[in-house]
């Protein structure tokens, strides 16, 4: 069965979650880590108090930069990330267990602030960096109690973050997709509509809605029950995510009313796709007694159209179709 395509919608909401995150992190440094860096200045420790306002100023860059509208994982990787190793080594080597405990915060920002997989890099080059130190300036039980800590505090972030990109996956996919038949629901649909557009317009690549309507849906569930109903609509659901093409788009917009966005096709292939559809769906042998038939109504994108417009033809090809006596296809 066709599943949703939602890794568009997944990266956005992953850039939502990581910029808001990154943001409250250079908030709550600019308050915590400010008043560290000045007693390092105060306590004859320019180096720390410097490394620790650097680490500051990025924040706070990244925060302006997310104020703007803009978000650099890659920034954070590459440059906040190495300011914050360089700035560890340093305390452990100056300040020994107090350094170590520096690193503890900075292991678990790092999975607020990233995406896992570069999150992931970043703990490595933390554990890889801040373990060798804290066998050198600590006595050894206290330098493996150190390095235990680091690994647990490493993984404990991983494991969480992971359960809840399974979970945030599991309910983006719920939010979006029709139970009953498993096409993608309203949700998304007037931003593919308003994508496809787009895409038309930087391309020139025909548009065409397909609009289907099942005819006398509402004698099926009077005489036969809902049940049966059901069993319409999945089997209709499974027939499309089988004839219509991946790279398409399928909906179920509410009761018996369907509807595929065909990227790169004209009127007439999108009238041949309806027909072939329509006969189908006829030969589907959904019902013991009697055929289910469909109308269909189809819609090529017409130049300088929003997608309302184009939406509008589409339903009216439909609504032809019904009044033509139905089981037909109206362009």
């Amino acid at each position: 069965m066709r599943s949703v395509d939602l890794r568009a919608e997944k990266r956005g909401h992953a850039r939502d979650f990581h910029s808001t995150s990154t943001f409250w992190v250079a908030v709550a440094a600019l308050f915590l880590l400010t008043p560290f860096s000045i007693n390092n200045f105060y306590q004859g420790r320019p180096f720390l108090g410097a490394g620790s306002l650097a680490i500051v100023g990025i924040l706070a860059f990244n925060a302006w930069s997310i104020t703007r509208g803009r978000y650099y994982s890659s920034f954070t990787l590459l440059g906040l990330v190495p300011a914050v190793l360089f700035f560890l080594a340093f305390s452990l080597n100056k300040q020994g267990i107090v350094g170590a405990l520096w690193c503890y915060p900075a292991a678990i920002s790092f999975y607020f602030m990233l995406p896992e997989r570069k999150a992931w890099i970043a703990n490595v080059a933390l554990l890889a960096v801040a373990i060798p130190q804290a066998w050198v300036v600590l006595e050894p039980p206290l330098a493996a109690r150190v390095a235990a800590t680091l690994f647990a505090v490493s993984a404990f972030p991983a494991i969480f973050v992971r359960v809840i990109d399974g979970q945030q996956r599991r309910l983006e996919e719920q939010a979006v997709t029709d139970p009953l038949t498993g096409l993608a629901n309203r949700t998304l649909f007037r931003g593919t509509l308003e994508q496809a557009i787009q895409q038309n317009h930087r391309t020139g690549a025909p548009m065409t809605l397909v609009s289907l309507d099942l005819d006398h849906f509402k004698s099926i569930n009077d005489t036969l029950g809902h049940d049966a109903g059901d069993a319409v609509l999945r089997g209709i659901g499974d027939l499309l995510n089988r004839r219509i093409r991946r790279a398409d788009k399928v909906f179920r917009l509410g009761g018996e009313e369907f509807l595929a966005i065909l990227y790169g096709t004209d009127a007439e292939v999108g009238r041949r796709v309806a027909e072939e559809l329509r006969d189908a769906i006829g030969s589907l042998p959904l019902l013991p007694d009697r055929s289910v038939t469909v109308s269909v109504g189809v819609a090529a994108l017409r130049p300088g159209e929003d997608w309302v417009e184009w939406m509008k033809r589409g339903d009216e090809n439909l609504y032809r179709a019904k009044s033509a006596g139905r089981d037909r296809v109206a362009a």
